[in-house]
């Protein structure tokens, strides 16, 4: 084959990577907002989710194991493990979401930023970067403005606090569990596609069996269970009392969201990020990956929830995804720097 040749074809199948991550890259910004349009409670959400995004991952479960071979044991036991860390994260993100808003929470997540450097640190003895001691006390402290914790108490029509804790402590507090979740699912995830470069599904499969831990156990302790019958939210908004309350009755319209929610939002959002994510640069996939938290912050919850942050929160948002950048070297891609090899990355 030709230079020209296998140019063309190179260039084709990275066109095809970039639309098949930025169509997950989508998905995912829409993930929260649909979490809180189905209205599910918040373990029963995660368990529905996984549940149905497992049935929809099932024939391509197996097309892949005929295709390419199974993967092995290693992959198999790092896939285990990576989910039960996602299912911490999606048990707790769904309360940030219900407590601080669809937007804010997606911000939250992207604390995984110092955690998979960190992990990274201490079980691979990888070298960490100079900027992660710069980055990091930036983020918690961008979490702590995007949370609400600073702005002033101000009369609204719910609830301010919830099991004794004020609202927005607490909904914090869920979003950094979640953005710690994310990046230790992010690393175990990481070494198991070092183990097997060439499945993408089957290490997904896995994770979701072991996603559904976490959402379980939290349903045997928080008084609901598993319940089909009442959401979380009353027309659009938590309770007063959101400890003991029911929201409106689930409807036909709630399900119809969760099995978006499971089917483009889960199996199809996190295969398709997978997919691109191997097949191009890490900083590329990590700038576009800042699309996500970005579309649901600034546009998402804006237009379908009225979330309109407070202008602390605004500024925590943008110090949060300016850290981000920062330690994925995108400032080094705009100014026509190649950043330096053995750098962790982490996506968002």
């Amino acid at each position: 084959m030709s230079t020209n040749a296998q140019a063309a074809q190179q260039g084709g199948s990275n066109n095809k990577a970039y639309l098949i991550l930025i169509i997950g890259i989508l998905a995912v910004a829409f993930s929260a907002p649909w979490v809180k349009q189905s209205n599910f409670e918040p373990a029963t959400s995660v368990v529905l989710r996984v549940g149905f995004g497992l049935l929809f991952l099932l024939p391509f479960f197996i097309r892949e194991i005929k295709k390419v071979g199974k993967i092995n044991k290693t992959g198999i036991i790092l896939s285990l493990v990576a989910g039960l860390f996602l299912g911490i994260d999606f048990t707790a993100w769904n309360y940030s979401i219900y407590f601080v808003g669809s937007g804010i929470a997606s911000i939250l997540l992207n604390l995984q930023i110092i955690i998979l450097p960190a992990l990274a640190f201490l079980f691979d003895r990888e070298r960490i970067p100079k900027s992660f001691f710069i980055v990091a006390p930036i983020m918690i402290l961008g979490v702590l403005m995007t949370g609400g914790i600073f702005d002033s108490a101000e009369a609204t029509e719910g609830p301010t606090t919830a099991w004794g804790m004020n609202l927005a402590v607490l909904g914090t507090i869920a979003g950094s569990i979640s953005g710690v979740c994310y990046g230790a699912y992010l690393y175990t995830s990481r070494k198991a596609s070092r183990v097997n470069g060439i499945q993408i599904v089957q290490p997904m499969f896995f994770a979701g069996l072991t996603q559904l831990i976490a959402p379980l156990i939290v349903m045997m302790f928080s008084g609901r269970g598993f319940d089909l019958t009442h959401g979380v939210l009353v027309n659009g908004m938590l309770p007063h009392n959101p400890e003991t309350a029911l929201g409106d009755p689930i409807t036909g319209m709630n399900w119809f969201w969760m099995i978006v929610l499971a089917s483009i939002g889960q199996a199809v959002a996190w295969t398709f990020i997978q997919y691109g994510a191997i097949r191009l640069d890490p900083t590329i996939v990590a700038g576009l990956l800042l699309l996500s938290p970005i579309s649901t912050v600034a546009v998402i919850a804006v237009i379908l929830f009225g979330e309109i942050p407070s202008t602390i929160q605004i500024a925590g948002v943008v110090l949060i995804l300016l850290a981000v950048a920062y330690q994925n070297n995108l400032h080094k891609v705009i100014l026509g720097k190649k950043p330096k090899d053995g750098t962790p990355k982490a996506t968002s």
